[in-house]
């Protein structure tokens, strides 16, 4: 059951980052001022990302922090340790199957 809530957040997640609503690391979120909907980090990230993750949740902006083995399952990125959705309804998926809540 968990593997299926991943593998439907990954096709979620493959929608957006082939739409171009994805933005992959701090660096690139540094400088970003339009809406987010959906920040996704490793529990393993490090002090640039945290003052990072700070100030986005400070803003309301919905989060959620896995462990490295399912985010690099989802992302199939191992060296990216955060990335944001800039599309509410595929945010809003992907939250709903990695909570594992209906919608």
């Amino acid at each position: 059951m968990i593997n299926n809530k991943i593998n439907k957040a990954r096709g979620y997640f493959n929608l957006a980052r082939s739409g171009g609503y994805v933005i992959f690391g701090a660096d690139n979120l540094k400088g970003y001022t339009h809406k987010l909907y959906l920040v996704v980090v490793r529990d393993d990230y490090g002090k640039t990302i945290d003052k990072l993750f700070i100030k986005l949740k400070e803003q309301g902006i919905d989060h959620i922090i896995l462990d490295p083995t399912t985010f690099n399952e989802l992302t199939g990125m191992e060296n990216c340790k955060l990335f944001a959705i800039k599309n509410k309804g595929l945010s809003v998926q992907i939250i709903n199957n990695l909570r594992g809540e209906d919608g």
